[in-house]
């Protein structure tokens, strides 16, 4: 029987890990939903008529993958679930740090939590709350949606890649990744997740920002001459923020995966959708922390202030 060490304790094949997903939308419902599927023992933390939702009918994922449906363990109240081997984080970053605050009756000794958000600084958020050493930085590429509560649309990717936040890999790293190839997902581990987060962040700034703003599906920025040469200059102000901060990007590989990335992506971002369902942005944690980091370091981001104040202003309209 194959022996996997995790955070410090043997667990074996017949050993049974517990997992909880906070935030049952498309990121934590998709990669939740697969994990269950794959015989995890997950309870999905959730509340109102997505809890309602989840408890009546289970989840339900429909994909070009395979569609699945599941019955699963849902509550709002993480005391009755107690501590688990791994939380998978997935609130909106607004949301950081009133969601760990609740997630905390399911945070033990060993427990680790996955920050699977956007933004680059949740994992400092979470940290303060339960320490650096049961936190792990992880970015989801995946296009997908809710189309009702307890039902999720995936429609573009689905792999998580994750890390220590302080870079290497860590043998906590190889051995969560073996789980997740166990369970059937799709998961990579990372030496350099400070860089893989400011990536992600490059492409989240410009086409998150402006997709909202456009509407359409994401590859539409890419087909107009304006938005494209707009989504350029903010990704070079993200690269030139990264750098002055000791995370080295070459714009050049930055701007060509966004392109490759987005030509064929007929998909609407997190922000569109959360607009249309009249919830807040996440305007904070894509462009507002560039400029904020940007003061600090005496450095000017005109492209990503004006695409903050844009969404500012239609997030109070909205």
């Amino acid at each position: 029987m194959r022996i996997i060490q995790w955070a410090g304790t043997p667990l074996t094949r017949g050993e049974r890990m517990k997992v909880a997903v906070v935030g049952v939308g498309a990121v934590g419902g998709y990669f939740g939903g697969l994990l269950a599927k794959g015989g995890v023992d997950v309870t999905f933390i959730a509340r109102g008529e997505r809890l309602e939702a989840l408890r009546a009918r289970g989840l339900t994922v429909k994909s070009g993958k395979g569609d699945f449906s599941i019955r699963i363990d849902a509550t709002d109240d993480p005391a009755e679930v107690g501590p688990v081997n791994l939380v998978l984080f997935c609130v909106k970053s607004y949301d950081t740090e009133s969601a760990i605050r609740q997630a905390l009756p399911m945070v033990g000794q060993e427990t680790l939590v996955l920050s699977l958000q956007n933004g680059i600084d949740n994992e400092e958020k979470i940290s303060s709350f339960i320490g650096t050493g049961k936190v792990l930085a992880g970015v989801a590429y995946i296009g997908a949606s809710v189309l009702e509560p307890g039902v999720i649309l995936h429609q573009e990717g689905g792999k998580i890649v994750f890390g220590e936040i302080d870079g290497g890999v860590s043998e906590r790293v190889v051995s969560l990744k073996a789980f997740f190839d166990r369970c059937g997902l799709p998961a990579e581990g990372s030496p350099d997740m400070k860089k893989i987060l400011w990536t992600k962040l490059a492409w989240n700034a410009p086409f998150n920002a402006i997709n909202t703003l456009v509407g359409g599906p994401v590859k539409a920025i890419i087909e107009n001459s304006h938005t494209l040469e707009l989504a350029r200059q903010v990704t070079e102000e993200v690269v030139t923020v990264a750098n002055a901060s000791g995370v080295r990007l070459a714009f050049a590989e930055v701007w060509e995966r966004n392109l490759q990335f987005s030509q064929g992506y007929n998909v609407k971002t997190s922000m569109l959708q959360d607009l249309e369902a009249s919830k807040p942005l996440e305007c904070e944690a894509l462009n507002g922390v560039i400029i904020k980091k940007a003061a600090e370091l005496g450095l000017p981001t005109p492209y990503n202030f004006a695409l903050y104040a844009l969404l500012s202003g239609l997030q109070i309209v909205s």
